[in-house]
Parts: C-alpha cells; sequence; structure tokens
C-alpha cells in the first residue's frame, strides 16, 4: 500500500475512536474543548511574546505525545490518538507536542525513507488539527532504530535531512512549530560553561568526540535552506534544564522566529533560581520562552535513582504551585510530559482521571515511597482551565 492509502487508514481509524462514544458523551465533549482557548498561526515573535495570526499574544498550554518516538511506534499509534483527543477535550489545551524518531523515518545512516512511519505522522497531525490544536513535531535521537547509530546528542546531517522532509509537507502549515532538537547533550562533567555554549551552537571537538553542527547552523539551514516558516523552538545544552550564561556567552541564535524552550529545571526549585536558568531572558527583552516539557512525580520503585531530581522535588507540594504562578506571571506557557500512569493520569483506562500530589505522604526518595504513582495532573488540569479556560 501506498504512504498516502497509510495516511488515509489511520485517519479513518482515528475518526472511529471518536465515532465510538455515545451521541451525548461526544457531545459533552466537543462542548468541553470549545470552552476551552485555541489558537490558529501563523506565529510570530515580537520582542518576548508569539502572536497569532490576530495579532494576540500565543502562549502555549498542551502535552507531549511520545508514542512516535520508540521503536514499536505502530503499537502506539491507537494510544497517541487517544491523548491527542483527550488533550484537546479533557486537559483544556491548545497544543500538542509530538515526539518523533529522525532514525525512524530515514533509516540507518539516512539509507531510506520510512514511507509508514511518515503515513503515522500525518495521521497524528491531522488529527490535532481538526481538534483545533496547534502541533510541536520534536526531532528525538534518544531511541535509535533498530541497528541505527549511537544515539545523537547535538545536530547531526541526518537532523538536517530530517527537517528538510518535514519541511516539505508541513514548512508553510501556520499550525505547525518545529522543535529542532530534542534535549541537546554535548555536555560532559566538568566541562566549562563557555565551552559548553560554543559546542551547542557551533558544533566542534571536545576530547576524543566530533560534534558536526550546532544550533546555530541547524536553525540556519531550516529557516533559509529549506524556507520554512514555523515557529521554531530551541533547546538548550544539557537537556536544555537551563538557559544560565547563554547572553554572557554571546550563544544567541540570529534567525526569526526562535522561542528558547527549557525542560525540567533541576533547581533549586524556587524564583530566583527560575529566573538563573530562563527568566532573565524575559526580563532583559531577548526572547520568547517556554516550558517544553515538564513533570512533577514521585519516582517509580528501585532502581528509579532516589533523591531530588527534576522530575521530582522534595517539596513539590509547596514548589509546584509556586512554579505554575511564576510560570502564568511571566507569560510563559508549559507542555506537560505526558498523559501517562503515574505522571499526569492514574491509569490509561481514564485520560482524564489526573494524578494528585498529596502533602502528607509526598517523598522522592524510592526507599521511603509510601503512595507511589503522585503526580501533579490535578494542579497541571487545573491550571490549564483557569489560564486557557
Amino acid at each position: 500500500m501506498g504512504w498516502r492509502g497509510v495516511v488515509a487508514g489511520l485517519a479513518i481509524a482515528a475518526a472511529a475512536i471518536g465515532a465510538g462514544a455515545a451521541p451525548s458523551a461526544r457531545a459533552a465533549t466537543v462542548a468541553k474543548s470549545a470552552s476551552c482557548g485555541k489558537a490558529a498561526g501563523p506565529f510570530s515573535v515580537r520582542g518576548t511574546r508569539v502572536l497569532d495570526r490576530s495579532g494576540r499574544a500565543f502562549v502555549s498550554y498542551g502535552t507531549t505525545v511520545p508514542g512516535l518516538q520508540v521503536r514499536n511506534w505502530q503499537g502506539q499509534a491507537g494510544l497517541d490518538l487517544k491523548k491527542i483527543t483527550a488533550t484537546a477535550s479533557d486537559w483544556c489545551a491548545n497544543t500538542v507536542r509530538l515526539q518523533l524518531s529522525q532514525d525512524t523515518l530515514l533509516g540507518p545512516n539516512r539509507t531510506g525513507f520510512n514511507h509508514r512511519y511518515m503515513a503515522a505522522i500525518e495521521s497524528e497531525v491531522s488529527l490535532a488539527e481538526r481538534e483545533r490544536l496547534v502541533v510541536v513535531l520534536n526531532d528525538n535521537t534518544e531511541f535509535t532504530a533498530p541497528g541505527g547509530p549511537q544515539t545523537e546528542v547535538e545536530p547531526t546531517p541526518g537532523t538536517e535531512t530530517f527537517w528538510r522532509d518535514m519541511a516539505a509537507v508541513y514548512g508553510r502549515n501556520p499550525q505547525v512549530i518545529f522543535d529542532l532538537f530534542n534535549d541537546p547533550r554535548a555536555y560532559s562533567r566538568g566541562m566549562p560553561l563557555a565551552r559548553e555554549w560554543r559546542l551547542w551552537l557551533n558544533g566542534g571537538r571536545y576530547g576524543s568526540t566530533v560534534y558536526p553542527f550546532g544550533m546555530a547552523k541547524l536553525a540556519q539551514y531550516v529557516r533559509t535552506t529549506v524556507r520554512a516558516r514555523n515557529l521554531l523552538w530551541v533547546e538548550g545544552p544539557d537537556y536544555s534544564i537551563s538557559f544560565d550564561g547563554m547572553t554572557r556567552q554571546g550563544a544567541l541564535l540570529h534567525v526569526s522566529g526562535v522561542v528558547y524552550t527549557v525542560h525540567h529545571p533541576l533547581g533549586p526549585p524556587d524564583a530566583a533560581s527560575w529566573n538563573d536558568d530562563f527568566g532573565y531572558l524575559l526580563a532583559a527583552g531577548v526572547a520568547p520562552v517556554v516550558e517544553g516539557e515538564w513533570t512533577n512525580r514521585e519516582p517509580t520503585p528501585t532502581p528509579y535513582p532516589t533523591g531530588p531530581s527534576s522530575t521530582c522535588w522534595p517539596d513539590a507540594p509547596t514548589t509546584v504551585p509556586q512554579y505554575l504562578r511564576y510560570l502564568a506571571a511571566h507569560g510563559v506557557g508549559l507542555n506537560a510530559f505526558e498523559l501517562a500512569p503515574g505522571n499526569m493520569i492514574k491509569s490509561y483506562a481514564n485520560l482524564a482521571d489526573p494524578t494528585t500530589i498529596n502533602s502528607r505522604t509526598w517523598s522522592c526518595n524510592s526507599d521511603a515511597e509510601s503512595q507511589p504513582g503522585q503526580g501533579a495532573g490535578a494542579l497541571l488540569l487545573a491550571w490549564f482551565k483557569r489560564h486557557n479556560g
């Protein structure tokens, strides 16, 4: 079957999922979705704000749907479609972020093109657009295809090829945002901050490792070579947990339409730390910022590492509400990771049933867990409804 035919087949499957609900339930879902804010592109950057096609501020509220990043992406397709619908109807969101795999699309060492995989991408994007969501396409290299190269930690020639192919389909789609590279990782312990930012920006050599090129070349390629008009989300080095030092090291990108996206700030979780991580970009009028991938949850049992991490703040009952207030006060949106049990929801049986944080039993020490499966889902749902309802 040709890949266009596969798209049609998956689209029919998506429609069947929605059609399976009783008419009254479907009507209630549509009503819930209609009561929440939606955004329409094309989007542009003015100062530290993103504007929609009407000139109004666009703040992204949404979830990440990661099924297409894994090796068994075919087995995730149906669940992904349900998550997209739930994002629009149950979570009062205006955005969905799809994590994609350049190695799955292109094959080992860019030796081919996976038409069925491209069809699955188009199916998910089409459903999201029917749900009136803004769609963020993210290039993820942390899960390589079988037989593929070692996980890339910085952009490679394959990353350019990936975005050439995406731009051919979506480069003029005003509802689609390009998130250029997931969690750049050109970092090692003890690396000077100046070197970290140079590698991120321009690539280069560190020890025996060569990074072919950095984010500056990739952003320029997407904007000028393949002439994509999309808004660009750009993540920072060391898993994008902080943009501290970016302006001091002269590492800003000089292309239009850039939003810097932070992931899971490490902490300490307080306003001073968040100012250092990304808030200063807003205060200094440098560029817009979005929290592109965030969650807070109790860790799963061992072998999950004990102690605090970027996804479990020890004092989350206090600091998670503070963080959400901080984002709202600074006009920063948030895309949550993800509609999965223990993160934002309790089980796949109900994608609208959020996790909660119990202030009496919350713990980041897996050896001391008394109520595993807690998470910030209910707080996020209330936050989305308050600011996008």
